[in-house]
């Protein structure tokens, strides 16, 4: 695989499984919360890199996230990315 991520396509089980799960889910979960924190915000702060791919969809998916990103207060945020620093030893 090249390093083209317009290439990459996940199977129906995959996609099956992942459409199990919300993003609510991922963020009321004490093992997922900091993580999909840190996801929303490394997608909005580095969407602009992949205008070349995007769809309309993928638009409004930005848009909402940032969104999101922007609802969650600073002391939570700081917490969570605490919590990520240290989880990672970057102390």
């Amino acid at each position: 695989m090249n390093n083209d991520i317009s290439q990459v396509t996940f199977s129906d089980d995959v996609m099956a499984l992942a459409g199990t799960i919300t993003l609510a889910d991922l963020l009321e979960s004490p093992m997922s919360m900091a993580d999909t924190v840190s996801m929303i915000a490394n997608i909005t702060r580095h969407g602009g890199e992949y205008n070349h791919l995007k769809q309309d969809a993928d638009y409004d998916l930005e848009l909402l996230l940032f969104r999101i990103s922007q609802s969650i207060d600073s002391q939570t945020r700081s917490l969570l990315f605490s919590h990520l620093r240290n989880r990672r030893n970057f102390k």
